[in-house]
């Protein structure tokens, strides 16, 4: 499957927020959950001209002499070693419903190193414990070179901007 031109569109997008952000990935986790289904998957709107605003919000918005990523551009490249990644069997002990996980092993294409991928959201209010139990890693997988990428702002309705490219 298929699935072509997802973005989060109503009020609480705004002109692209944390909020909208954070709810993509948990549905992309969803999506990467079942990727023996689906193989292919697209944000759209890509672009805005802000001389041209006939679709928000977009993953990255530009003038004639400046751009910026939104929150759900970053989410993107968090994303980005899911491609021909193996889907690994995880589980998540937590005592809230507010978060999702998955985890990859990937193939680092400049190295040629397997490493493992592991996405967490929390699409609550508050800050939440958990722990992530993962089955079968293989042996290939590189012990270091780990690192921990947050994708967080003061408030979920932020947004970047010309002024605040790196708000959220």
């Amino acid at each position: 499957a298929f699935v072509s031109e997802y973005a989060v569109t109503k009020e609480d997008a705004g002109a692209g927020s944390l909020l909208a952000a954070v709810a993509e990935a948990a549905f992309l986790i969803g999506l990467e959950k079942n990727s023996d289904i689906v193989q292919m998957v697209a944000y759209a709107p890509l672009f805005l001209n802000t001389n041209d605003r006939r679709w928000i919000p977009d993953a990255i918005v530009f003038n004639s002499y400046q751009n910026y990523g939104t929150p759900s551009y970053w989410l993107q490249q968090l994303f980005t070693n899911s491609s021909g990644a193996t889907l690994l069997n995880s589980t998540l002990q937590s005592s809230s419903s507010s978060i999702v996980a998955s985890a990859i092993e990937y193939k680092d294409s400049q190295h040629g190193k397997n490493y493992l991928n592991v996405k967490v959201v929390n699409f609550g209010n508050a800050t939440e414990n958990f722990e992530i139990s993962i089955n079968c890693l293989n042996s290939s997988v590189q012990p270091f070179g780990s690192s921990m990428v947050l994708l967080t702002s003061a408030n979920v309705m932020d947004e970047n901007s010309f002024s605040e490219p790196n708000k959220v």
